[in-house]
């Protein structure tokens, strides 16, 4: 037997019971996605279906809470230890649980190991040693197995395991199970658990040395993991791409390349895998990725999402800067192929330049076809080279008609000397974006100027609810509100200097100002902006309808906040209420919640809930 080996996982969930499939490529598969994708589920489910593919050899599961009840020698677990953890009691079962190490779940199986194996107790000393300036030390202790550690760095006695860094217990635990040969098959769940960095690419050194088929022999094994970290990832070509599986959600399948993916031979897909960075591997672990063109755009989508409140990262994105002119239409075909749903926010040349971008976002596209044939195309992209080359042609043969609004642009005064043309394209798009429409009118007898721009906006639009953003006024530069907008050298260092005073600005003038850029960080984050006044709102009104209703009847002598708490228990003591003449005033008692509006006052004959929307600023 070898890979590709077909797998068919029995899911169960809470939400009912799954089969998923997936094939396993090589000795190594890494399943990525957020919390709550699946992952942990899809690897317990594999357990069974393994079992034929293992020659005779155990299926070893750990998961990621692996230090189980060790933890109660680690820490005051349930605070009756007066802040001193119960380090020195730390035991490892008895001779009795070796039987059952390979079907523990967590580390104490492989220190049971450890005790079992002294070939494998070597390796692992070794190791410790030479890498860590520590020894492990096995003994057993009335009949239960303690583990001690060493250092050998100084001249100290030998400490209890629940002393020691709680990484150096996942990384020994780890590789006892990575070294067993009575183990055909290992499923880890975050084995970068406690690691850092360093220590996570270590292991995965030793990951990839043990991976491979057992009927190889030797300790070859099959080895699933699930993780969130790029360092567990090893990404040098098309073909390590096939043992990525991508997990949305539980209850959709899981998504994988398939071996003969024509898209796999791009040349430039090719070169763009091997240079993968540190951000190209980050957006493998996002749904939505915002791809933008350098570092000045990821600093000031950064920094306008955090100022108005856009959780981008939370939100299932990761921005992404795409180095190298036409290099986003391959890293947006790449993403879609690992089954993301890449944003691209482009400079205005994405389009000015040609529609190999505007294809890339609109192939494929039954939704946007639709829209097109509405105008009277045959398709999204039909429309798209339609307008593209009116517009070249405009530009090309009556230059001179917006010439004098284009030449002031930075496309036009930062030109090369054999790119005229391409300057005169580029600065005659923004042109149309940064002049009114009814002085675009007045450029040309027949308004040729004011219809392209109609056209093109359509277009932009269109574009838009596909998730391509094109930058209307040029690149991220020309949408500066203090930095200067003409720079064309250390962009990045200008984009600090800029994002220095967004402080200074509102939030309806970074809105206004950068409204393109704007809309496409509100696309990718897709949502909504977090208040606690709306989550407060209908508790609150819980509490004051009752409140209220007796106030109104004449009633002011009632503790209010004894008939709010008969009410609603402890979560009526967030408010506190009182009278105050002829108003009911509601004050909040919480000093964490993110609210103002407090108090509010409410007269006998308002409307409690148009008092409290309007005091939280809630729409009714």
């Amino acid at each position: 037997m070898s890979f590709p080996i077909e797998l068919t996982a029995q899911v169960q969930s809470h939400n009912g019971n799954f089969t998923r499939k997936f094939t396993l490529n090589r000795g190594l598969t890494v399943l990525l996605g957020p919390n709550g994708s699946g992952k942990t589920h899809l690897l317990r489910g594999l357990k069974n279906s393994l079992g034929q593919h293992v020659n005779g050899k155990h299926v070893r599961f750990l998961s990621a809470g692996r230090m189980g009840v060790l933890e109660q020698f680690r820490s005051d677990f349930d605070g009756h230890r007066g802040g001193s953890p119960m380090y020195d009691s730390a035991t490892y079962g008895s001779k009795g649980d070796a039987s059952r190490r390979h079907q523990m779940e967590t580390l104490t199986g492989d220190f049971q190991t450890l005790a079992e194996r002294a070939d494998i107790l070597i390796k692992i000393q070794e190791r410790l040693r030479k890498l860590f300036k520590r020894d492990v030390l096995i003994d057993w202790d009335g009949g239960h197995l303690k583990i001690s550690f060493s250092r050998l760095d100084v001249d100290t006695k030998p400490y209890s395991s629940g002393r020691e860094a709680s990484g150096l217990m996942h990384l020994v635990g780890i590789l006892a199970a990575l070294y067993d040969d009575d183990v055909g098959a290992l499923l880890l769940d975050e084995p970068e658990v406690s690691l850092h960095p360093q220590l996570q690419a270590f292991l995965l050194k030793e990951l990839l040395s043990v991976a491979g088929h057992p009927s190889l022999g030797g300790n070859k094994k099959i080895i699933i993991i699930a993780t969130h970290s790029t360092e567990m990832l090893q990404i040098q070509g098309p073909e390590d791409l096939l043992s990525l599986v991508f997990c949305h959600d539980l209850m959709t399948d899981p998504v994988q390349i398939s071996a003969d993916a024509g898209e796999l031979k791009n040349k430039k897909l090719q070169g763009l895998i091997a240079r993968l960075g540190q951000e190209h591997k980050l957006a493998l672990f996002s749904k939505r990725p915002l791809l933008v063109e350098g570092p000045s755009d990821v600093i000031i989508c950064s920094a306008l999402a955090a100022q108005l409140d856009m959780h981008l990262e939370a939100a299932g994105s990761q921005l992404l800067p795409v180095i190298g002119k036409g290099q986003m239409p391959v890293v947006a075909k790449l993403l879609r192929l690992l089954g993301k749903e890449p944003v691209a926010l482009a400079d205005a040349d994405g389009i000015a330049d040609g529609v190999e971008l505007v294809n890339t976002y609109l192939i494929d596209n039954p939704v946007v076809d639709e829209k097109a044939s509405i105008l009277g195309f045959g398709s999204a992209q039909q429309m798209a080279g339609s307008i593209y080359g009116d517009f070249c042609k405009l530009v090309d043969g009556r230059w001179h008609e917006i010439s004098a609004n284009a030449e002031n642009h930075p496309y036009w005064l930062n030109k090369n000397s054999d790119e005229e043309l391409l300057a005169k394209r580029r600065s005659a798009l923004c042109a149309l974006f940064s002049t009114d429409t009814s002085d675009l009118n007045k450029l040309a007898a027949d308004n040729a100027w004011g219809k392209i721009k109609t056209r093109i906006t359509a277009l932009l639009d269109l574009l838009e609810q596909c998730g391509l953003f094109i930058l209307r006024k040029g690149s991220i530069e020309s949408y500066y509100l203090t930095a200067d907008q003409l720079t064309s050298i250390g962009k990045p260092s200008v984009a600090v200097s800029e994002i220095d005073h967004f402080n200074q600005h509102s939030h309806s003038d970074l809105s206004a100002s950068y409204s393109d850029v704007i809309r496409c960080i509100r696309y990718a984050s897709n949502s909504e902006v977090i208040c606690e006044a709306e989550a407060l709102r209908d508790l609150l009104l819980s509490v004051v309808s009752p409140a209220h209703a007796r106030f109104k009847g004449g009633d002011t002598t009632q503790n209010f906040n004894l008939l709010a708490r008969s009410l609603l228990g402890e979560r009526a003591k967030i408010f506190g209420l009182t009278v105050d003449g002829e108003k009911l005033v509601v004050s909040i008692q919480s000093k964490i919640l993110d609210v103002t509006g407090f108090p509010v006052a409410i007269g006998r004959d308002d409307d409690v809930l148009k008092s409290i929307n309007d005091a939280l600023s809630t729409p009714s």
